[in-house]
């Protein structure tokens, strides 16, 4: 349930019920205690709803988001637009939500209905259609009156022609009377033609030109960002200075960061740290690192419970340029269920993403001064050695850019008129100097299903032996009743699902499993095997082929992981590229790790004890090392 900060919201600080009287800070509200009537300054770190027990209210379940159609991601927007002027405090009460409800064409319970739904969660999937009703999917016209709309929209009133809603109405009901069939209501027009992208409504009744101008930015104006969160800008970049071994404190080279940004105040709202180039994964870790709360990552896992970072929030638009790890299905679907709006760099458009550049930037400038930089190039460079003079773990590095973050936060910056970005962020929630306020954000998001929704996914048939994944077989038993399940759309075709991976961590996959609407961990098939990350099980596959190895199972990949550890063992600590190896594992065991604390909810399952043969598969079959010896 959502933490909303807001004035009259009721919340749990130590046990007791308070209700909020106003956000006096960005970490602080001050409350009325229902009790004893004290009027106090709560820390928001420690609220939470406040939530009467009900044991017997049966738990939501999940919704994949990566199976649901985009008919009913369409039906979800309509909904939250019809809802949107209710969803603030400003237009509340009865006669305005008989207002929406007269003019929307629903009625007021089911108004009232989907505004609880989606002010309890904030996800666009609590606003989908219902199963119960008529056909998931489908609005409630017939088809012949649906396929005469849809045909109107596109031909007439999306075009350059510019033909309002009222005429686009009055041709379609023409056409419906010439052919016999029910004439619809204007309003059920105008909800077809909302339910599109506001984008694509003036790329095709202006021009793609005049849709960039109204909604990409440009330098120095960035449309769309009036307040904080409305736009946030996301990127990578690799780091220009040189890591060392948590051990041998010897060079392993340069790690990437990736960062997003708000374009309103300048706040850096999130970072992901890594030593693997750009990915689905980094990108989804860092979108998850900004809308989450921070205050027990910098105390657990960063190391400083005192630095501030008060960010967190779901963004309004997120920006981003045209990489392959931001054009998949995994961010397109999870920013539709947080109701983000992510929008791509046009080809061609170097003004594009200025203040994201301008913060790496200057994040590299200020890495430079440190020892092991590496400079902007080897002219800049000259003798100065970079790997020899390397000081910093990624541990270290990742405090040095928290304590970057924070400093950054507070100094004055040009482009927003000499303001530190945490005062114009501050100014811009909580009002002053004539600025209305926008509020705090909600919090409370469920982490785990935040960080599950931005994690990549495969989709896979399953099999009597369970689901294979680069050359690894997995296998539990919440599979067996999907094991060669026929797609329902296409029943002489096998039905593929989509697992969900960590590649810090590919000893399990992460499967929804549609009955019970929840996720479950499955595991390695073979529970003998170690957990390992996909670089490291990719690097063994390339050396097992290397050397000749025409039959490759997981066995033998897995004894080429382990022939290389013990290799990488002696040279270790010799090559920078063996230190930086080494140091990836240690990484990745990190993650390995914290995996048990982000997702505490998954389903835990073990293997069976007798599995499924493998058709030609023989683990205990002799080792091609033993072959070479």
């Amino acid at each position: 349930m959502l933490l909303r900060l807001e004035k009259g919201e009721l919340v749990n600080y130590n046990g007791q019920e308070y209700v909020i009287l106003k956000a006096i800070d960005l970490t602080k509200v001050l409350a009325k205690s229902m009790i004893s009537k004290d009027t106090e300054v709560l820390e928001i770190r420690h609220l939470s709803p406040w939530v009467v027990k009900q044991d017997d209210k049966p738990k939501k379940p999940l919704t994949e988001l990566t199976d649901i159609p985009e008919e009913d991601w369409q039906f979800a927007r309509e909904r939250l637009k019809v809802i949107e002027p209710l969803l603030s405090r400003n237009e509340w009460g009865s006669a305005a939500v008989e207002k929406v409800a007269q003019t929307s064409g629903f009625g007021v319970a089911t108004i009232y209905r989907w505004i609880r739904a989606y002010s309890n969660s904030g996800l666009l999937s609590d606003l989908l259609p219902e199963k119960g009703g008529w056909k998931t999917g489908k609005w409630r016209l017939n088809e012949e009156v649906e396929a005469i709309i849809k045909e109107r929209i596109e031909n007439y009133y999306l075009t350059d022609q510019k033909n309002s809603v009222a005429s686009t109405t009055e041709e379609i009901r023409r056409l419906c009377a010439n052919a016999g069939l029910t004439k619809p209501h204007w309003m059920t027009v105008k909800r077809r033609i909302n339910a599109i992208g506001e984008r694509e409504r003036y790329e095709k009744r202006y021009s793609k030109r005049a849709a960039r101008q109204i909604f990409d930015p440009n330098e120095g104006t960035v449309p769309n960002a009036g307040w904080p969160l409305a736009l946030v800008q996301i990127d990578h970049t690799p780091l220009p200075v040189m890591v060392v071994h948590d051990v041998t404190r010897r060079s392993i080279g340069r790690p990437y960061v990736t960062f997003s940004i708000d374009v309103y105040s300048r706040m850096v709202t999130g970072m992901e740290l890594t030593l693997e180039a750009p990915s689905a994964m980094s990108a989804g870790l860092c979108v998850a690192h900004s809308i989450l709360p921070k205050e027990k990552w910098l105390a657990e896992e960063v190391g400083l419970p005192n630095v501030e970072w008060p960010c967190w929030g779901v963004m309004g638009i997120l920006h981003m340029d045209n990489a392959r790890e931001f054009r998949g299905n995994m961010l397109r679907d999870a920013c539709l269920e947080y109701n983000i709006d992510p929008q791509f760099r046009p080809v061609k458009t170097p003004h594009y993403g200025g203040h994201i550049e301008r913060l790496m930037g200057t994040a590299s400038e200020k890495l430079k001064t440190l020892e092991g930089a590496t400079f902007a190039n080897p002219k800049e460079r000259g003798e100065y050695d970079s790997e020899g003079r390397a000081t910093m773990t990624m541990h270290d590095l990742e405090q040095w850019l928290v304590l970057f973050i924070a400093k950054y936060h507070r100094s004055p910056h040009e482009g927003i008129n000499g303001e530190a970005p945490i005062d114009r962020y501050r100014r811009g929630l909580l009002g002053g100097d004539g600025k209305l306020p926008r509020g705090l954000p909600a919090r409370g998001y469920d982490e785990e299903k935040v960080r599950i929704d931005f994690m990549p996914y495969i989709e896979r048939t399953v099999q009597s032996y369970g689901v294979v994944i680069d050359d690894l077989h997995y296998f539990a038993d919440v599979l067996r009743p999907w094991v060669n399940a026929p797609d329902p759309d296409h029943p002489k075709s096998k039905r593929e699902f989509k697992f969900k991976r960590d590649p810090h961590d590919i000893s399990r996959l992460y499967f929804f499993e549609p009955n019970a609407k929840h996720y479950f961990v499955i595991p390695y098939r073979d529970s003998g095997l170690p957990p390992i990350s996909l670089w490291e099980f990719r690097e063994a596959r390339k050396a097992a082929k290397k050397a000749g190895v025409k039959e490759i199972n997981e066995r033998i990949i897995f004894e080429y992981a382990d022939k290389q550890q013990e290799i990488q063992d002696q040279a270790a600590l010799k090559t920078k590229v063996a230190r930086r190896d080494d140091q990836r594992k240690i990484q990745h065991a990190k993650a390995r790790k914290k995996r048990e604390k982000d997702l505490p909810k998954t389903i835990k399952t073990e293997a069976p004890a007798m599995p499924p043969v493998i058709p030609g598969y023989d683990p205990n079959r002799t080792s091609y090392f033993e072959d070479e010896e």
